[in-house]
């Protein structure tokens, strides 16, 4: 479940077709979606797709929900609200059957949404005992101010997206003497970590390490296409608790960003339970898209009464 500009789930849906495995990628936003589904026994049966695929929903084994765009009502309404009324039945309808699944996840939407919250973040890695930068969330200049006193400090957005699809908000160092007395909107402000920007890419209990170098720009992301990705081992209780941090959230995959410090240790920055990953495995040579595809391969031992599967 993705859009159709989603290359990093290109790659997975390559590795499954290579196995022989029939996969069916659907985006709700990109056109009507066709169901079918009758239940029988407590589980979903039936017809799910568009024009172009469908699939049984009783033949489905797992989910890889990336990035699928929200229903956006069928075409032919012409009325903006019965559309938009029509899009939120559909989300419900189609989104709820598909949501309701016992299979494996990778990862369940509900579960990825509370993984996302940066502020959640933050606390259940340091209930991990990760180290996590000391931080303020504030609509204060002056509580900004009074609290970086001695410190070097970025401000860090909330949502990478901006004011529109094609901003990206970075994370920015901040003089704070020059923080406006009262901010437009609530804002997140770190102590800066000096050391080495890692990626920690997690797949079930597997983890895939590398070393970012090739920028002294505290925000990595807009140059990525120029960096250079070298693997390396993770310290054992980055490994704990990275691991436990899975277990919480129950998330079979996460992107965590990581500080390699001077000292050694590694200081948590956050995790994006959909993040991408292909520009890891293309420079480094690890195998991310096997790792994922045989999860998703693997059967589901156990799930949880809300229909979301832990079988670790």
């Amino acid at each position: 479940m993705t859009e159709a500009t989603d290359h990093t789930a290109d790659l997975i849906v390559s590795d499954l077709r290579t196995r022989g495995v029939r996969v069916v990628r659907l985006d709700p936003g990109a056109g009507p979606v066709r169901i079918e589904a009758t239940l029988a026994r407590g589980r979903w049966r039936d017809a799910l797709g568009n024009e172009h695929r469908a699939i049984d929903l009783g033949e489905v084994m797992s989910v890889l929900w990336r990035w699928p765009t929200a229903p956006a009502g069928h075409p032919a309404i012409g009325d903006p609200a019965r559309r938009a009324w029509a899009a939120r039945e559909d989300a419900a309808g189609i989104l709820g059957v598909l949501k309701s699944l016992r299979v494996r996840w990778i990862n369940h939407p509900d579960l990825a949404t509370a993984a996302a919250s940066k502020p959640g973040q933050l606390v259940t890695a340091a209930e991990c005992r990760l180290v996590v930068p000391d931080t303020i969330v504030t609509t204060s200049g002056n509580a900004v101010r009074r609290w970086a006193r001695g410190r070097d400090v970025l401000f860090k957005a909330f949502h990478a997206q901006g004011a529109d699809e094609d901003t990206m908000v970075v994370a920015t160092r901040v003089d704070p003497a020059e923080v406006p007395e009262v901010l437009g909107a609530a804002s997140l402000f770190q102590e800066i970590v000096p050391g080495t920007p890692v990626r920690l890419t997690m797949i079930g209990g597997t983890a895939f390490a590398v070393a970012i170098t090739g920028t002294g720009d505290l925000d990595w992301r807009p140059v990525q296409h120029r960096l250079t990705y070298t693997p390396i081992e993770v310290p054992p209780d980055v490994m704990a608790g990275a691991r436990e941090f899975m277990h919480r959230y129950r998330l079979e995959y996460g992107a965590f960003d990581f500080v390699a410090r001077v000292d050694g240790g590694w200081t948590f920055l956050e995790i994006n339970p959909t993040g991408m990953y292909g520009f890891v495995e293309i420079r480094s040579g690890l195998p991310i898209t096997a790792a994922i595809g045989d999860r998703l391969c693997e059967p589901v031992r156990s799930a949880t009464r809300h229909g979301v599967a832990v079988g670790r």
